[in-house]
């Protein structure tokens, strides 16, 4: 265990490892101020990490964030990234599928056992928040109850309608086929950490490209089995400046492809009234975020509680798109 000082809040580091298929060990890294808070799961999408949700600077981080406000935080890697073991490498041969058949829900499994009986909330950015969809949608029953999902920069189907979009696009592509290339995985940059296999880069690449949403090794259909099932609560952050990806535009694509459910999208800039334009990354990670748009994340999870508390968390299913 560790202690850290966030904004003159002390807070306790655990740090859990999870066993899965194949040797490997999955790092759950815990975040909280004081012990009984109500469990949030994170999940960072490609090429990022645990370390996305702990900003180095003192003032910012959405794990301590929500940490200091009284929430237990568990902030899950997949195999081979952050300080799982081992590492992705040029061998490495899993992709989605493992990840949502078998790393997710050993981390929920996980967390179940260390909070019995209580209730989850999810937020992931980016493929985190996709991994998260379809790991609900194919899990027949969780091990606690969902109460809602947070997405900061989610889309799956990347919808090409502009020349600047197209490019971005190509690039990302240029970049990764280079990479793996040289390494045999891909990486974010040379001195980057964090790493993806070249199977998952694959499969995120298809389910970009496609659009029908199914699992690259066994067909299934996740839209369908989330539409059937019903998406919990949601609240979706997107960037009002971004081309491309976590841009509203693919965010509102997103939804709607996630079928019929109480939904609330924040734009987030300047245009509308807050502190930064935000890219994908920096909508998490900014330290401005702690102030800005993080108390709406914060606000809607207390709701979400509040709701549980009073057993009508499920009450409202209907069709909500509000963009503030």
């Amino acid at each position: 265990m560790q202690t850290i000082n966030w904004q003159q809040t002390q807070l306790e580091l655990n740090d859990y490892r999870v066993n899965v298929t194949g040797g490997h060990q999955l790092q759950l890294k815990q975040c909280y101020r004081q012990a009984g808070g109500p469990p949030v799961l994170l999940l960072a999408g490609f090429l990022n990490d645990a370390s996305l949700f702990f900003t180095p600077v003192a003032e910012g981080g959405l794990a301590q964030y929500l940490a200091a406000a009284g929430f237990d935080v568990y902030v899950a890697e997949l195999r081979g990234k952050g300080g799982s073991w081992p590492a992705v490498n040029r061998k490495s041969e899993t992709g989605l599928h493992e990840a949502i058949t078998e790393d997710l829900p050993a981390h929920i499994d996980k967390i179940a056992q260390l909070r019995p009986g209580e209730p989850q909330c999810w937020i992931g950015e980016g493929l985190g928040s996709v991994l998260l969809a379809a790991t609900y949608a194919r899990l027949e029953q969780t091990p606690a109850p969902v109460l809602g999902m947070a997405h900061f920069a989610a889309g799956r189907y990347c919808e090409l309608t502009s020349w600047p979009q197209t490019l971005a696009y190509m690039t990302w592509q240029w970049r990764w086929r280079l990479s793996s290339i040289a390494s045999g995985y891909i990486k974010r940059g040379w001195r980057a950490p964090t790493r993806e296999s070249r199977v998952s880069a694959q499969n995120w690449q298809t389910w970009q490209q496609q659009v029908d949403w199914c699992d690259p090794v066994d067909g299934f259909d996740y839209r369908r089995a989330i539409r059937r099932k019903g998406m919990p609560p949601s609240l979706y952050f997107a960037a009002r400046n971004q081309i491309l990806w976590g841009a509203l535009d693919s965010t509102r694509l997103w939804i709607r492809e996630l079928g019929n459910h109480d939904a609330r999208l924040l734009g987030l800039g300047k245009a509308s009234g807050n502190l930064s334009n935000y890219s994908a990354r920096t909508m998490v990670t900014s330290a401005k975020a702690c102030e800005d748009h993080f108390p709406q994340l914060l606000g809607w999870l207390r709701e979400r509680g509040v709701l549980w508390q009073n057993r009508g968390v499920h009450a409202t299913q209907s069709y909500q798109l509000a963009v503030c």
